[in-house]
């Protein structure tokens, strides 16, 4: 994979973290399992407190690796970024290693597109899990998909390694879904080593790999 520039920047909150009404991962269904192990560490713990401007949620079945039939049920921002969302469940590729069986109608899957306020303008971030009882015991890995918005223009932010099998694209991320007990996962420690991002503006400049595709 080639390098992108380096830029650092810092997430800035435009709302206070700790008030009652600021909307982060713990606020959302199966967020906090999912991307436990598709993004680093300190930038985990980070969005445990970073306030979630938008929520999309995109709705499909996953058949033979991909999202078929994938509709907005979540919309919010005006509708600005549906059609993002929209892009990446269509484009985003699921390695399903929980040998259960799949009917031609496939598994419920949701695609989520979440939007934060950031120094630099916009950030997003998706990633995706299966719907349904148990949906959040599985073991998600991969590398999140992460851009930043540069006029009308996304930048993704690329994690530093991928294993060989795993496609990456401006609109395509790839993850696997495995039992909770499972030793495997896609990218070794399935944890891209995206570093840490802070919301209360306090001076940590993280270092991020962008491409602007």
């Amino acid at each position: 994979m080639k390098r992108g520039f380096w830029i650092g920047f810092t997430i800035c909150a435009l709302l206070i973290a700790k008030s009652s009404e600021a909307r982060s991962i713990n606020d959302i269904p199966a967020a906090k399992e999912a991307l436990l192990r598709i993004v680093s560490p300190k930038f985990y713990r980070s969005l445990a407190i970073s306030p979630v401007q938008g929520w999309i949620v995109v709705r499909g079945n996953l058949v033979e690796n991909h999202v078929a039939g994938a509709r907005v049920v979540r919309s919010e921002l005006g509708g600005k970024y549906d059609r993002l969302a929209l892009e990446l469940a269509h484009n985003l590729q699921i390695v399903d290693h929980t040998r259960v069986d799949t009917a031609s109608t496939g598994r419920p899957v949701l695609v989520h597109l979440l939007v934060y306020q950031i120094a630099d303008g916009t950030m997003a971030m998706s990633f995706a899990h299966l719907d349904g009882p148990g949906g959040n015991q599985f073991r998600y890995s991969g590398a999140a998909w992460m851009a930043v918005l540069k006029g009308d223009k996304w930048v993704t932010i690329e994690p530093s390694r991928l294993t060989p099998h795993e496609q990456r694209g401006p609109r395509l991320y790839t993850l696997a879904i495995e039992p909770a007990n499972s030793t495997r996962s896609l990218q070794g420690n399935g944890r891209p080593p995206i570093a840490s991002m802070t919301v209360q503006g306090a001076g940590v400049n993280a270092t991020h790999s962008l491409k602007d595709r």
